[in-house]
């Protein structure tokens, strides 16, 4: 597996992570939206620098770098101190597809090893204090998120 590098132009510079405590999944809650749209979205619909999540894993299981390995803008409170992995798809609705789920695995893996993690610093974004959606969709077990991390590591 390859992360890919679009170079998308963010408006401000980024910033350094700070110790990595978390991985934070998320879904688009839209059924379609490639990491440029999602870019898009974010600079002119919020007004954010450019795409707020870290990487980005579209439903043919390319894995995109949005903010890389620098502050993102996908957990309120937590952009300094974690990865946040985006998916394509309404999970309220729909499940990831296989390609998603095997290149999600993968980065949740390199991530895991990378920043010396454990699968239980693997949260759904709902999972945060404060956070009133069902994000990453009510179609994921976060449970059963952790127990496959666990079982691909």
């Amino acid at each position: 597996m390859k992360i890919i590098q679009k170079n998308l132009h963010f408006l401000e510079p980024f910033e350094s992570l700070e110790k990595v405590q978390h991985i934070i999944l998320h879904h688009t809650s839209r059924k379609q939206m490639t990491a440029e749209e999602c870019h898009d979205f974010h600079q002119k619909e919020r007004g954010w620098s450019g795409i707020g999540y870290n990487y980005f894993i579209e439903k043919d299981g390319s894995i995109i770098e949005g903010r890389g390995q620098h502050v993102g803008a996908h957990a309120y409170g937590h952009n300094r101190t974690s990865i946040g992995i985006c998916m394509t798809g309404d999970f309220d609705s729909e499940s990831p597809t296989n390609q998603q789920w095997t290149s999600f695995l993968w980065l949740c893996g390199y991530m895991l090893k990378l920043y010396n993690l454990t699968p239980l610093q693997v949260l759904g974004h709902r999972e945060l204090e404060g956070v009133q959606k069902s994000c990453p969709g009510k179609l994921i077990n976060m449970a059963e998120v952790r127990s496959q991390v666990t079982e691909y590591i």
